[in-house]
């Protein structure tokens, strides 16, 4: 169990990067993106949860509100449910094959 733990950890961590990396966050001075989205494990052992947090006041309204007028300078596909790609479009299965893979069954 320790491992499975272990392996979802490592598993947010990269989907947090591949989140970054594709330029899907809201981006003015990078606060968002890069300070105040961090992993969290603080529920592993109790219910085998780690998430990925946005932390700031803004989050939310930017996340639930993609008609929002975002600045596209730094990141080109800046929107708001930048998630989506992962639940429910073109990269759904990537959590699922990246948890098999540092768990070793891929």
């Amino acid at each position: 169990m320790a491992a499975a733990r272990e392996a979802l950890v490592q598993t947010a961590h990269e989907i947090r990067a591949d989140l970054q990396a594709s330029g899907t966050m809201p981006f003015e001075s990078g606060h968002l993106q890069n300070e105040a989205t961090y992993v969290c494990a603080a529920r592993l052992k109790q219910e085998n949860t780690a998430a990925i947090v946005s932390d700031t006041v803004y989050a939310r309204r930017k996340f639930f509100n993609p008609e929002f007028n975002f600045n596209r300078t730094v990141n080109k596909r800046a929107g708001g449910r930048w998630f989506d790609a992962y639940t429910v479009g073109v990269k759904r299965g990537m959590v699922r094959d990246v948890f098999a893979r540092k768990i070793g069954v891929k």
